[in-house]
């Protein structure tokens, strides 16, 4: 047993799909992740996972709005509930989660209002990672942060040791999300508006430039990114910046200083209509956030540019992934994960802009070379054999990461 009276996940792993009481098979199961679009596509491999292992139960998902929109059609989930933020929005979720009488809860984050919502759930096994304080009564069984550098999507399947779910093999954490014909087709006649598209063939391939964030420590810097696209375009690619509510004019600041035309102004899109633009992308290039996200759920190759020690936790970076990314060490004080306190940023400052055009352009070429690699799955080929941090591997992340 814990100090907080949860069992200790760890000391007993369990063989098979739970069971409750007596023997009772698990009718009813909620899956948690309230916060960061991000996370909740993380958390997909998982939703897979136990719906194989529970395929006649009553499945749900609960989460805010944004997250609702990436699981929109998710055909492992019976429903998806929202829950809003504020007091009311609160109360109504823990009332929505309370007469639904769920048999296993796992929480995929574990904050204290997480907890609270676990707690209501009344659920007979109510799963979560450790924390500090009070929160850990809520839950039956706590599961440990892995320690070092490990790819979140596999840090989300843990907590299922719970239902008696063991981790599946590393091939099978593929994001997913689900694009429907309607907005396929809205995403064909936005490129075909501006260009891009000419009778749904590519003149030439498009590359998706994210080089927005409306968190300042993720921005490596519109100069940079500029750059980049130039080098892009002058290989021969036609370049979208992308950018989300509140983020335009930092896309119009990067096209500003290109040398090449770019679009940038194509109108607000959905979540799901922005994934339907990365699905006809041969590359994705940008900054760490939701985005980069989106494009991995697609089958759209992704290179991702992080602050220091965030690459291997938020990329899969194994041998068969099509994924990139590039961080350098910071050269003064290191302040991480308390990022956002940082006064100097080096670790980005430190990045040039060419060690970045050079790995953009080889995997461009390589995208344009093997084609197009569609949907969640093990099968995209490697976009490039260099890994990011040529010169050096990435350095051990915090156990928990950095939300999205």
């Amino acid at each position: 047993m814990t100090s907080g009276g949860a069992f200790d996940a760890a000391a007993a792993p369990l063989p098979g799909p739970a069971t409750l009481a007596g023997g009772r098979p698990i009718r009813r199961v909620l899956l948690m992740q309230l916060k960061w679009m991000g996370d909740v596509l993380m958390c997909t491999p998982a939703i897979r996972a136990v719906r194989r292992a529970f395929p006649q139960a009553k499945l749900d998902f609960v989460t805010g709005v944004e997250g609702a929109a990436v699981l929109e059609g998710n055909p492992h989930l019976d429903e998806v509930l929202r829950w809003r933020r504020g007091v009311r929005g609160s109360w109504r979720t823990a009332w929505e989660i309370a007469r639904r009488r769920y048999d296993a809860v796992v929480d995929f984050r574990s904050t204290p209002r997480d907890a609270w919502f676990v707690l209501a759930s009344g659920a007979r096994i109510r799963a979560g990672m450790r924390g500090r304080g009070p929160r850990t009564l809520a839950y039956t069984q706590l599961f440990e942060w892995a320690q070092g550098p490990r790819y979140m999507a596999a840090r989300k399947l843990e907590p299922l040791r719970a239902l008696g779910i063991e981790p599946g093999p590393p091939h099978d954490l593929a994001l997913e999300l689900v694009v429907s014909a309607a907005e396929r087709a809205w995403a064909q006649d936005a490129l075909a508006c501006h260009g891009l598209d000419a009778a749904g063939a590519p003149a030439a391939p498009i590359v998706a430039v994210s080089p927005v964030t409306r968190i300042h420590y993720k921005q490596w810097g519109a100069e940079k990114w500029a750059a980049v696209a130039d080098a892009l375009a002058g290989a021969g690619a036609r370049v979208l910046i992308t950018s989300g509510p509140g983020e335009l004019e930092q896309a119009r600041a990067v096209a500003q200083r290109m040398r090449h035309p770019a679009v940038f102004d194509y109108g607000r899109t959905t979540i799901r209509q922005l994934a339907a633009l990365y699905e006809r992308c041969a590359l994705w290039v940008g900054n760490d956030g939701g985005a980069k996200h989106i494009a991995v759920a697609v089958g759209t190759p992704t290179l991702t540019v992080f602050r220091h020690r965030e690459s291997e936790v938020w990329t899969d970076l194994s041998s068969a992934s099509p994924h990139l990314a590039i961080e350098r060490e910071p050269v003064l004080p290191c302040v991480y994960p308390h990022c956002g306190k940082c006064p100097h940023l080096s670790c980005l400052e430190q990045l040039g802009a060419g060690d970045v055009v050079a790995l953009a352009t080889r995997a461009y070429q390589a995208a344009v070379r093997t084609g197009p690699c569609r949907g969640p799955g093990p099968n995209h080929p490697a976009v490039a054999a260099t890994r990011a941090g040529a010169d050096g591997p990435a350095a051990a992340a915090s156990p928990a990461g950095e939300p999205r």
